[in-house]
């Protein structure tokens, strides 16, 4: 994994709350139409960004397994593991810049068995670390023991003192374990006591003035838009449409007018200054928001938005087989250094003949299932609310796609294609089975049904927390230490309950119910729901989605 182009701007570290906590959004490839995703950023710029033109790291890295870790503990080295985005700008800056530094060359190369990781094919690294942003830094022992964890961007001096203090600290460190859930379902009175408090806490994150939740970075927070549209639907307080509709016309402004893709987020405190990385998950995300807006007002406009991205999915991050890809580069040529960088400031700034001239940004063509289930179920509701056979009959061609290539005996899915090693994520088989019954619902395909239904027997026989929820993976035969501990995932426990949900108005069972009450438990307590800040919005769907199945 060879990275090499640098940016020629600056960008601040993005918080997700917008009560103070200095935490970065996630995923991966994470990320983003959970609001999530599961956003993935890049954190802690240095003062200026160094020119383009930067030669790739000439560190050389070994992949996470079993072997570096070995390699470790037989040359009494420290594990020094870069978790990082291909598309992510100051991960191409450290590369640039840190990983180029004489020195940091010698003390890496004399102390340390240096790994990196993309975050987008290891979802459970992404889930684990996503609040360090991207790059992340984590230092470990030989045998698996965390020694710290640095956030972002470091520059050269401020590496080299990450670096000594953590060989002078491996002598005493230790992981903190993670232990699963073991508390008692939540009684019925408990989850409306939760679920008032988080719609609460939402409310108070409202941005009147720009619209959106919390700040100062505006997200288009997929799950909180669709929340505030579900409560409209319901007529569930007066200003619900209100909000919902003017969110998703402030999020317009950084919708690309020439290609129709939505940027990752804007800085400054409003929606004037996009970063111009795009995300299949956030495409996703805004079309189900637009086309949901569409089907609550009638308003053509909403229409025309939900295919204005749809135009920018189709043209750019679909495979000639139907699936979706994963993530477009902000920048031209970021990753040859043969090439001169062409900022995603000057690139998008060009008309479409301009911008083709000079090249497409780079697309990761990766077809991860679980960001194909989220682009399904947005297809799925773009065709119901307009009537469009088109829309469907994409979302259909993905799930064949997605089915054939990734699809194992066990129930689960592959993150990539090719892999059969036996680690299954969570994150694939909840988002993906979601996008299933979604399809099952707009067409009364059987097949979609039996499909998620093989996928749900998955969670409950391999995934399965013994304190309920669901872990983020199957067990890896290969991680060490601290890597090796399974955790239970807030965001992607969430979707599995919204999936089990739905599933079980089609297929009612008894194992469905105690699943989904045993995830939201295990993911309802006031001190996750703090740690995600304005990113609730699936949780509260999730209340409600469950609320005639639990």
């Amino acid at each position: 994994m060879q990275r090499a182009r640098v940016m020629s701007s600056t960008m601040p570290s993005l918080p997700r709350t917008g009560r103070g906590k200095a935490r970065s959004p996630a995923r991966s490839v994470a990320a983003l139409f959970m609001g999530i995703v599961g956003l993935s950023a890049c954190a802690h710029p240095p003062a200026a960004a160094p020119a383009a033109m930067a030669p790739a790291s000439p560190i050389a890295w070994s992949e996470l397994g079993a072997d570096a870790f070995a390699r470790a503990r037989a040359q009494q080295r420290l594990v020094l593991v870069d978790g990082s985005a291909e598309w992510c700008h100051w991960c191409h800056v450290m590369d640039a810049t840190t990983y180029r530094d004489p020195e940091v060359l010698r003390v890496v190369g004399a102390n340390f068995v240096p790994v990196r990781v993309d975050i987008d094919e290891k979802p459970d690294f992404e889930e684990r670390y996503r609040e360090w942003g991207w790059p992340a830094t984590v230092v470990l022992t030989g045998d698996g023991t965390e020694v710290g964890r640095y956030k972002g961007y470091q520059a050269p001096a401020k590496f080299l003192a990450i670096l000594q203090s953590a060989l002078a600290a491996r002598g005493t460190a230790a992981s903190e374990p993670h232990t699963s859930s073991t508390a008692a379902h939540l009684s019925e009175a408990e989850i409306a006591a939760v679920a008032a408090s988080t719609s609460q806490t939402l409310d108070g994150l409202w941005d009147a003035d720009q619209g959106g939740w919390g700040g100062p970075q505006k997200l288009p927070l997929a799950w909180d838009n669709a929340w505030m549209l579900d409560r409209a639907r319901r007529h569930d307080g007066p200003d619900a449409l209100e909000r919902a509709l003017f969110a998703l016309d402030q999020q317009r402004k950084i919708i690309d007018p020439v290609w129709g893709g939505l940027c990752q987020y804007s800085t400054d405190g409003n929606w004037l200054h996009p970063h111009f990385e795009k995300l299949i998950a956030m495409q996703a995300g805004a079309i189900d928001n637009y086309a949901t807006a569409y089907g609550l007002t009638g308003d053509a406009s909403w229409l025309s938005t939900a295919r204005q991205i749809r135009g920018f999915v189709d043209a750019f991050m679909t495979s000639p087989d139907g699936g979706f890809y994963a993530t477009m580069d902000a920048d031209l040529d970021a990753h040859d250094p043969g090439r001169p960088l062409v900022s995603g400031h000057d690139y998008y700034a060009k008309d479409d003949a301009a911008r083709r001239a000079l090249g497409i940004p780079r697309i990761d063509e990766h077809e991860y299932p679980r960001e194909n289930g989220l682009v399904i179920a947005a297809y799925a509701t773009l065709g119901e609310t307009s009537k469009d056979a088109g829309a469907i009959a994409a979302a259909e061609r993905a799930a064949a796609r997605i089915l054939a290539a990734h699809a194992t005996e066990r129930g689960g899915l592959t993150h990539v294609e090719g892999d059969r090693g036996p680690v299954l994520y969570l994150a694939d088989a909840a988002a993906f089975g979601f996008g299933l019954v979604r399809l099952y619902e707009v067409t009364h395909a059987k097949g979609y049904l039996d499909d998620a239904s093989r996928i749900a027997a998955f969670l409950l026989r391999e995934l399965a927390a013994p304190g309920g929820g669901f872990f983020e993976s199957t067990p890896d035969p290969s991680a060490v230490g601290v890597l090796a501990e399974r955790r239970i995932p807030f965001e992607n426990d969430v979707m599995a309950a919204r999936f089990l949900a739905h599933l079980a108005r089609a297929v009612p069972t008894d194992a469905y119910r105690a699943a989904i009450a045993g995830a939201l438990s295990a993911v309802a307590t006031h001190d996750a729901i703090d740690d995600r800040g304005r990113m609730i919005g699936d949780l509260l769907l999730a209340f409600e989605e469950t609320r005639d199945v639990r």
